[in-house]
């Protein structure tokens, strides 16, 4: 997609535009159907309600996604090196708040491996996306049930012409072939390493054992033509050639997903994997450093470039669109900088919202149009003392039409509901695109569309441009209601 239009990229949920009869049709196989174990979380409200349907989306606007993404992605990693040349400088600038027990400080900023694997969160605010942040880490919510959930959709109505996006699951075990071909240097497959691993789980504090081995991406990744073993951090080892050895065989890729539980009792398996990427033995995917892609302090340093005039024409007006003015406190210890922005963040209060620049699940976030005047400017000054947190221009939603039905009840619901987009973005390409959106007791006021603040983790299909040609008319959905 050109510039011109990614500048004019629009994102609509076409569900309404679809023909009556078909949407009659698949809300009847949905509610009818059962097995449906994708919607586990409690609602905030005490309620368990599930939707009946995805968001639709048509195919230029899942193009004009993955062409978004892609582009802020590169220039993310750009203004990042603007002001570091290596990943440990980066981690100092951001004030990055975890440990990355992988990091080669050393290890100069390249784009191509800091963006491997994203899943980059859009508030679609009339028609228009706008990024929130980009979401890379090396593991990411959603992976394996957002590509299920959206095969499970696409087969209540199999002719309708709706259809999933490419599987998270399948571009990722194709990207896993790809690193070993450009590593090996010829067709043989090669040895993928999925590390199982101990771990505290942040949210209860318990220590328990985490597989990264799990079926589907197992299968996938034998599908592929890549060997899988499967072994535990404690029983990694090297070679005296400084490879890296797991169940006494030598590992050519390590498959990493591991974020957010910190691990324990490795017994050497991080220093091995260390040292055996050091010797440039084995390859990451995605590499642990990418995580700090994720700081929404970047999308600060996108707008300071942009007002610096050193970004391209077409990529300044990108940021401008698509990225909600942000700026940070708390990275540097200038006290005039500081007290400027907080005098700016007082006057405009209402158009705002405070960030941890780095969190997730919506903590720590607050509205300045729900906070009193005094209480968010000492909010803002707290939270900036103990780590680095972004204001930014609010972003108002678009709702959607979303039937819900309970799950303990049966009840059956229609309500309009703010959503989150946020597409895979796999080595530049888009896959599946993970969707979070309030259930029916959502306020009327802005809120954090998180699953832990009782947000619906769903999912989009995709219609065919336009949405009249044959693959979706009345009479292929005559046909769609006598299949099996």
């Amino acid at each position: 997609m050109t510039d011109n239009g990614l500048l004019d990229l629009v994102i609509h949920d076409v569900w309404d535009a679809l023909p009556e009869l078909l949407r009659h049709e698949f809300l009847t196989r949905r509610t009818a159907s059962n097995g449906w174990g994708f919607y586990p979380r409690q609602e905030s409200d005490g309620g368990r309600w599930e939707p009946l349907r995805p968001v639709v989306i048509g195919e230029r606007a899942h193009q004009g996604l993955e062409s978004l993404a892609a582009r802020l992605l590169r220039l993310a990693v750009d203004t990042c090196r603007r002001r570091a040349s290596t990943l440990g400088e980066l981690h100092r600038v951001l004030r990055f708040p975890h440990d990355l027990p992988l990091m080669d400080p050393d290890r100069p900023l390249v784009a191509a491996e800091l963006t491997r694997y994203a899943r980059p969160d859009l508030l679609i605010e009339q028609g228009r996306p706008h990024l929130l942040e980009f979401n890379n880490s090396t593991r990411l919510g959603g992976a394996t049930v957002t590509p299920r959930l959206a095969e499970a959709y696409a087969g209540l109505c199999p002719q309708s012409g709706l259809y999933p996006p490419p599987s998270t699951v399948t571009a990722r075990s194709a990207a896993l072939a790809r690193t070993l071909r450009a590593k090996i240097g010829n067709g043989n497959g090669g040895r993928l390493l999925m590390p199982a691993y101990c771990g505290i789980n942040k949210s209860t504090g318990a220590v328990r054992r985490y597989e990264t081995a799990r079926s589907p991406i197992v299968a996938e990744t034998q599908r592929m033509g890549l060997e899988v073993v499967q072994a535990d951090l404690v029983d990694l080892r090297l070679d005296a050639a400084g490879r890296l050895l797991a169940a006494d065989v030598p590992i050519d890729l390590v498959l990493l997903e591991w974020g957010g539980n910190r691990i324990v009792d490795d017994g050497g398996g991080l220093a091995a994997l260390r040292a055996a990427d050091r010797a440039r033995t084995i390859e990451m995917f995605p590499r642990t450093e990418s995580a700090m892609i994720s700081s929404k302090a970047i999308l600060s340093w996108l707008h300071e470039d942009c007002d610096a005039g050193v970004l391209a024409g077409a990529d300044h007006a990108l940021v401008r669109t698509h990225v909600p003015w942000t700026v940070c406190l708390g990275l540097d210890e200038d006290p005039a900088a500081q007290g400027k922005l907080l005098r700016m963040a007082a006057g405009e209060r209402d158009r705002l919202v405070a960030k941890p620049a780095v969190d997730r699940s919506g903590n720590g976030v607050f509205f300045g149009n729900q906070t009193s005047a005094q209480d968010w400017r000492q909010t803002v000054m707290q939270a900036a003392r103990e780590s680095p947190v972004v204001l930014q221009h609010r972003v108002e939603s678009d709702r959607i039409t979303m039937p819900f039905r309970h799950q303990d009840s049966g009840q059956q619901v229609t309500a309009r509901v703010p959503f989150v987009l946020s597409p895979f973005i796999i080595d530049g390409a888009a896959a599946s695109v993970a969707v979070r959106h309030m259930g029916p007791g959502v306020p009327a006021r802005d809120v954090v569309i998180s699953a832990s603040r009782g947000a619906c983790p769903s999912t989009a299909l995709l219609a065919p441009d336009p949405l009249g040609r044959p693959s979706v008319t009345s009479h292929q959905v005559l046909g769609c209601s006598q299949g099996k």
